[in-house]
């Protein structure tokens, strides 16, 4: 009996795979859980038509997030830490400033995307940003200081 699962069934599929179970197993256990229903024709169109419609989704929500990776790597990224009279630097740079440099820019980004290490020294480092498993970069930003009188 061919039966399309509406849940994720340990050992058998996921969801809105198309599978073929014994019809006993099916009867007693699937259908009266509501974990799948029954495969006909037009169920079947049905589930094509959603997967083909949830491909096109992916593929635009995609090319959005490239653009995205685009212009975040057009910018250019500075950041200033303060330089006490003794040589030292004050502060650090974290993704959460990352993050609010680019929330101020309308890229309006999740916090969790961004993968960096605080950084406390001058320089040019990278920063590795991963907005979709098949869509990541990484962009390049400075720090430098300001000097601070006291």
């Amino acid at each position: 009996m061919k039966i399309i699962l509406k849940k994720k069934i340990l050992n058998l599929g996921k969801k809105n795979d198309l599978i073929e179970v014994k019809p006993g197993y099916a009867r007693n256990f699937l259908f009266p859980k509501k974990k799948a229903i029954l495969a006909t024709i037009s169920s079947i169109k049905e589930l094509n038509n959603f997967i083909k419609k949830k491909k096109i989704k992916k593929k635009f929500l995609r090319k959005k997030l490239k653009f995205y990776l685009k212009y975040i790597k057009k910018l250019k990224i500075k950041f200033y830490l303060k330089l006490g009279e003794n040589g030292k630097l004050f502060g650090s740079i974290s993704k959460k400033k990352i993050y609010k440099y680019l929330k101020s820019k309308n890229i309006k980004i999740n916090k969790k995307f961004l993968f960096i290490d605080p950084i406390k020294q001058i320089g040019v480092f990278p920063c590795k940003i991963i907005l979709h498993p098949k869509v990541h970069s990484k962009f390049e930003f400075e720090v430098s200081y300001k000097k601070v009188l006291q």
